[in-house]
């Protein structure tokens, strides 16, 4: 298995976590569990690198906005990211600029990548 590990910051996950929040809601309902499966780990990815950070947060127990969170998970679950992404894009109505920039940070990540 490949893995990649993306610096991503906290304003920017969280429009990864609302999508893949959202997917794992619906698929769950409709028995996609390789899908409920594959949001569960990369939630799970985010809330560790949450938890390591040791400064003061927001209300919601973030770390800053603009944290930068080491991310690492295998590519295959990098590109179900970006398949979510593309799922709920007709559904942004709010931070529209943190969606395109979330996408082309990931994008950008995935095509620099050597496996390894």
């Amino acid at each position: 298995m490949h893995y990649l590990t993306i610096e991503i910051p906290v304003r920017l996950w969280h429009r990864v976590d609302g999508c893949v929040d959202n997917s794992m809601a619906v698929d769950v309902v409709e028995g996609l569990m390789e899908s409920v499966i594959a949001a569960s780990c990369i939630r799970d990815a985010g809330w560790r690198a949450s938890a390591a950070y040791e400064g003061d947060r927001d209300a919601y127990g973030w770390p800053p906005r603009e944290h930068p969170l080491p991310i690492t998970l295998r590519l295959a679950h990098w590109e179900w990211v970006l398949s979510q992404l593309d799922r709920w894009k007709p559904y942004v109505t709010d931070g529209v600029n943190d969606d395109v920039e979330v996408r082309a940070l990931l994008s950008a990540a995935l095509a620099d990548r050597t496996p390894g």
